[in-house]
């Protein structure tokens, strides 16, 4: 367990000790695709970090419809916020493919974002993921698909910020076409026409970001 923990980035700059507790403090948990790790409204929602697969959180409308808000890759975490400012669950967890979860508990939570390091970490991690729903906002706002579809894929790259040319696993494309606003085949179309200009290419089930300038000026418009 200490293993895996250190190949995360929360706790990239953790000392040992630090590692060693939340070692003791996680609960590992598979979960399928289509199941829910945590629900809209929950209380007591835990810490949730992906160690393999793909989430997705999400919200509900008032008419019932799923709204996905952002995709949770290996190494990204969900649920911080609620546990931070100690207020019930925005939205559901949910695994996208078969995917393998550390949990920790509200307290335990509290306990490892009290650690220095962590807590760094945890800033830096949140301030981008601000930022990156906040340029996506403003993308959806944008009148043509290749923005919005552009702006998802951007946010998608999120721990890979440094990277001149980052592999990404991309959300289904049901997924971003809700997140997006745009129908399924307008993704597919806009996809295939990135990977055609050379800004994308994929790699198995992920894709690799070749032209960053690009893509960040398709997404803002």
């Amino acid at each position: 367990m200490e293993t895996l923990l250190r190949k995360q980035p929360l706790f990239s700059a953790a000392d040992d000790d630090t590692i060693k507790k939340a070692g003791e403090m996680a609960r590992i948990a598979e979960f399928g695709p289509g199941d829910y790790i945590c629900y809209q409204g929950d209380t007591r929602s835990p810490l949730v970090l992906a160690i393999s697969g793909q989430l997705r959180t999400s919200t509900l409308s008032e008419d019932g419809r799923e709204i996905p808000v952002r995709v949770i890759n290996p190494g990204q975490s969900g649920g911080e916020e609620p546990i931070l400012v100690n207020s019930s669950l925005h939205g559901n967890i949910v695994a996208v493919r078969k995917s393998t979860v550390a949990l920790f508990s509200r307290a335990h939570a509290r306990e490892l974002f009290n650690e220095p390091n962590v807590a760094r970490v945890l800033i830096n991690s949140m301030a981008l993921r601000v930022m990156h729903l906040v340029e996506r906002h403003a993308a959806q706002g944008l009148p043509r698909a290749d923005a919005r579809i552009s702006a998802v894929i951007e946010s998608a790259i999120n721990n890979a910020e440094k990277d001149e040319s980052p592999l990404i696993e991309l959300p289904d494309q049901a997924t971003i076409a809700a997140m997006a606003k745009v129908s399924r085949e307008t993704v597919s179309r806009v996809l295939k026409s990135l990977t055609n200009r050379g800004v994308i290419a994929k790699e198995g089930r992920q894709i690799r970001v070749r032209d960053r300038v690009t893509l960040h000026t398709l997404a803002t418009g």
